[in-house]
């Protein structure tokens, strides 16, 4: 009896193990793949080149420098427009950077991140650029191709396949960090002289839009990646050279720097460095938040961090966050107002400008800190990304996957378009 009983549950098992496999569900997807892209340094090391105009088609981010717009076009290099007359922008030059994604400006020095290596540009003349120094392995490579240990991973690119999976298949993203080149996500905050100024001729810095990974401050740049904050020193413009680095929170993505601060943020919080000592900034303090895709813009005692879902931050929220920096070692929060893509963002005399992705910019009356979502001013149907305030100026700067725009804010419930500069589609 016990032999029969051991080969009864023996073909039991072998029945339940053939209903498994005759059961396996597969199912057959389309989705968007995201394929390494690997390069050797010489073929990344190559002389920068000037071209004549080219037409936007993936702008990312935004610079203004005196008369001039750069924009940066993702992955490829900069646009220089002539923006001595808004009403008629000319865009007049290219600057070829392959894995270009940040930009800064400081006197006519242009310093642009080529894959992991940091340029120095000269731009006296747009229209011819010379490279005046290349300081090599700031930024991360994100390691080598497993099948080629001279090529490098600089970024990944997405091509729709279709294949046959197991039921319970989830298409979890594998890409990287989005600067230096993968997967860009990231644009440019107001930067030099920390309080907004234009810049202009000499050694004056530009200004950039609030998703920067780079900022200006004095005879520094500063530039974060995914977990280290670099600080280069630019005392001779013409020749950058890293001094310092430091860690950070990993999932660091934009810088912010205000009067001698630095507010970094990150996909779960915002970290609030000192410049005192600008070769080696100190930390503060630190404000936590949900997991999401975080830029931060700094005006006063407030600091506005719009939080939004992307393909890097799933389980992110869509939201605008207010925090009191009064008392800066001790950042809190005011209030959180549900958005629905915030991206890009600027503050101008209490009115807030906001960039939502595909629904648009929309502009706030700030006074209230606990009312934003009661006081919205106007809403714009174009595809914002990011935006600049330009200073002592009625005007904004807004790019967006659709185009360059300047637009009239003289009445932020009425804003009036100046002029674009359309994305060829």
């Amino acid at each position: 009896m016990k032999k029969l009983s051991v080969l009864v549950s023996a073909l039991f098992g072998l029945s339940l193990l053939s209903s498994c496999v005759k059961d396996k569900c597969t199912q057959e997807v389309t989705y968007m793949k995201d394929i390494p892209v690997y390069m050797t340094t010489e073929e990344i090391r190559q002389p920068i080149e000037t071209e004549g105009p080219r037409a936007l088609e993936n702008p990312g981010k935004i610079y203004l420098y005196a008369d001039y717009v750069l924009v940066n076009e993702v992955n490829q290099g900069v646009h220089i427009i002539d923006n001595s007359n808004p009403s008629n922008p000319k865009n007049i030059s290219f600057i070829k950077i392959p894995g270009n994604v940040d930009i800064a400006m400081k006197g006519s020095v242009l310093y642009a991140d080529n894959y992991m290596d940091l340029l120095a540009i000269d731009l006296s003349n747009p229209n011819s650029a010379t490279m005046l120094k290349r300081v090599e392995s700031v930024f991360p490579t994100f390691g080598v191709n497993p099948d080629n240990e001279n090529e490098l991973l600089v970024r990944y690119r997405q091509e729709e396949v279709t294949e046959t999976v197991d039921c319970d298949w989830n298409n979890g993203w594998n890409g990287g960090w989005g600067g230096g080149g993968i997967m860009e996500d990231a644009a440019f905050t107001p930067t030099n002289t920390a309080t907004g100024g234009t810049g202009g001729v000499g050694r004056s810095a530009g200004i950039g839009g609030s998703m920067a990974r780079f900022a200006i401050t004095g005879d520094y740049l500063y530039a974060v990646d995914n977990q280290d904050l670099h600080v280069i020193s630019i005392l001779s413009m013409d020749d950058p050279t890293e001094i310092n680095r430091l860690t950070l929170t990993t999932g660091t993505e934009t810088i912010f720097p205000h009067e001698d601060k630095l507010f970094i943020g990150g996909n779960t919080g915002m970290d609030i460095y000192d410049c005192g000592d600008p070769t080696n900034p100190s930390y503060l303090s630190r404000f936590e938040h949900a997991f999401a895709c975080d830029p931060v813009f700094v005006d006063g005692d407030f600091a506005y961090i719009t939080l939004r879902q992307e393909t890097v931050c799933q389980t992110g929220w869509n939201q605008l966050q207010v925090v009191d920096i009064s008392t800066i070692t001790a950042p809190n929060l005011i209030s959180t107002y549900t958005m629905e893509n915030p991206h890009g963002l600027s503050v101008r005399d209490e009115v807030l400008y906001l960039c939502e992705g595909d629904f648009g910019l929309k502009t706030f009356d700030v006074t209230d800190k606990l009312s934003i979502d009661q006081n919205q001013l106007s809403q714009i149907e174009t595809r914002a990304y990011d935006v600049i305030a330009v200073p002592h100026t009625d005007r904004i700067l807004l790019v967006g996957d659709d185009g360059f725009y300047q637009y009239d804010i003289t009445s932020p419930s009425n804003l009036q378009l100046i002029s674009k500069i359309e994305v060829n589609k």
